[in-house]
């Protein structure tokens, strides 16, 4: 244990702890000598010849000197406990009081016990009572040796042993408790230090998103907004008490919405809604195209109900889809006049009579595709981003599946025949589809168009469509390149082509499965792609065949 002065609070840092050290001594000390000199002049009105016992003046004049001592001594520049001299200074005056006195002065020895008890560490109070009881019984050798007098020293030292022990017991609990209470604040301080730098981070990952977010209570208080949502409304981030600069309105250049109507209001009255379109007129004179959501957030124990606004930016979205539209018009009416004089020449052509069976039975292809392709480039380019492509879910857009698969394929005859492929539809009867039949011929020759291009000369192509239980199911199945395995997870990926198709040079855009695997889903089915290098790829989808 350590032999120092225990202080009595934390030290925050050296001065710190050793003012509280200085202050310790200067209290116990001069609490010490105003007892002494209250009794020495209650004693002196009392009776007078009190000041002549020279024990005692000797006594009160070692106190004071004492405690003038303790006042003036740099306790800062002395080792760590020096402090300790005081209280056994103070034991051997309060012995020199009560010698040659009637007076009970011995009780005096209370505050120096006291004192070592509470701030030293065992040994010192067990050395002073030492000194304690050797100091009684010189005063009883000198005075009046009898048993009484011994056993009075007995009880005197046991009573100042018990006092001592137990104060000392006291303190060192209270230093325990006190060094709990330090490493308890210290946990508390370090966790509320983890819990503030999480939410600042929280916060600052908020503020990166350009999506606009608050949280509203139910009694219109902003609770809590990240950087867009303040850009956008022109909150001021000092006082968001404030009501926003920017101005909702219900349409671009429309009317402004009235009190009650605003996404605001509507969520601290706890509405939901999700992607609500609104135009917010900003302080800088900007229109910016907002879509809204609210989310209704559960309260914790003893806070009150509250919303989530989620605020999204599209104005460039919007603007982007203008550019499209146009753009989509432009290179539709710039196609559609090439490919109107296609079909215009091959309907020319097919008028004629001196064409055979052969000849025309090729420009019927050539009439066949030139149409799909103005129907396609009518509907790919000129439809919605977010169109559906489900024939819009009508069960009566039915379609014969094998007429559609037949139909492109007779349509690739011709490539086949020039790369010496033999392309080859497995016959059947035909195969009602709840499908869009455009969609469908436009999956067909995806599936044929690649199986074709990557199959060398002398290789096969076979198609089969048929039905298992409530499916209709299309396989096209090649001897061609194939494609590695590492490739497959990557293969519907937008302009993706695998390593293979690369290396042999064949030209590609890496759509193709692509559109494939969206025509498929939009009708509710599932494709499946199965390949090996140099072996070939087979590629099967299955279709409901009712609707669903």
């Amino acid at each position: 244990m350590s032999t120092g002065v225990i202080p009595l609070i934390d030290r925050g840092s050296e001065v710190r702890g050793t003012d509280a050290d200085i202050r310790n001594v200067w209290m116990w000390q001069l609490l010490f000598a105003a007892v002494v000199a209250i009794i020495v002049a209650v004693g002196y009105v009392l009776d007078p010849a009190v000041l002549r016992i020279a024990p005692l003046v000797i006594g009160v004049g070692g106190v004071f000197a004492t405690t003038i001592a303790a006042l003036v001594i740099p306790w800062r520049r002395l080792p760590e406990g020096s402090a300790v001299w005081l209280p056994y200074l103070d034991i051997l005056w309060v012995g020199l009081l009560t010698f040659s006195t009637e007076l009970r002065l011995s009780h005096l020895w209370v505050f120096p016990v006291t004192w070592l008890a509470s701030q030293f560490p065992l040994s010192r109070l067990v050395a002073a009572l030492a000194v304690v009881a050797v100091i009684t019984l010189i005063e009883v050798l000198a005075n009046e040796p009898s048993p009484a007098s011994a056993l009075r020293v007995i009880i005197a030292v046991l009573a100042l042993a018990f006092v001592g022990i137990a104060i000392h017991a006291t303190a060192r609990q209270g230093r325990a408790f006190r060094t709990l209470l330090t490493r308890q604040s210290q946990r508390i301080r370090h966790s509320l230090d983890t819990v503030s730098t999480e939410r600042r981070r929280i916060s600052d990952m908020l503020d990166a998103i350009h999506i606009g977010l608050a949280r509203v209570s139910s009694s219109g208080e902003l609770l809590s907004t990240n950087a867009a949502y303040r850009s956008l409304y022109a909150i001021d981030e000092s006082d968001p008490t404030q009501p926003a600069h920017s101005v909702e309105y219900d349409g671009l250049r429309g009317n402004a919405l009235r009190a009650g109507e605003r996404t605001f209001d509507r969520a601290m009255r706890g509405e939901e809604f999700e992607d609500e379109r609104v135009w917010l007129y900003d302080s800088d004179g900007r229109w910016h195209a907002l879509s809204i959501t609210t989310r209704h957030q559960t309260p914790r124990p003893g806070e009150e109900d509250s919303t989530m606004i989620i605020a999204e930016d599209i104005t460039e979205l919007i603007a982007a889809d203008k550019r499209r539209q146009a753009l989509a018009a432009q290179v539709s009416h710039e196609l559609r006049n090439p490919l109107t004089a296609i079909l215009g020449h091959t309907d020319r052509l097919l008028e004629s009579d001196r064409i055979d069976d052969r000849e025309r039975k090729r420009l019927l292809i050539i009439e066949e595709s030139t149409e799909r392709m103005i129907q396609l480039v009518s509907t790919i380019l000129s439809a919605r981003p977010d169109a559906t492509t489900r024939a819009d879910r009508d069960p009566r857009a039915v379609s014969d599946l094998r007429a559609v698969v037949e139909a492109s394929v007779e349509s690739f005859a011709v490539t086949a025949n020039d790369h010496r492929v033999r392309l080859t539809l497995e016959p059947g009867e035909p195969l009602m589809i709840w499908g869009d039949a455009f969609r469908l011929r436009q999956l067909a020759d995806n599936l044929v168009g690649n199986a074709l291009k990557y199959t060398r000369p002398g290789g096969s192509v076979d198609v089969s469509v048929r039905r298992d239980g409530s499916m209709v199911e299309l396989v096209v199945a090649d001897t061609g390149i194939g494609i590695a395995e590492s490739d497959l997870p990557r293969i519907f990926e937008p302009y993706f082509r695998s390593e293979t198709a690369v290396e042999s040079g064949i030209p590609g855009t890496g759509l193709g499965l692509g559109i494939v695997r969206t025509i498929v889903e939009a009708h509710g089915g599932t494709i499946h792609i199965d390949s090996a290098l140099g072996v070939g790829t087979t590629v099967t989808t299955r279709i409901p065949a009712e609707a669903t």
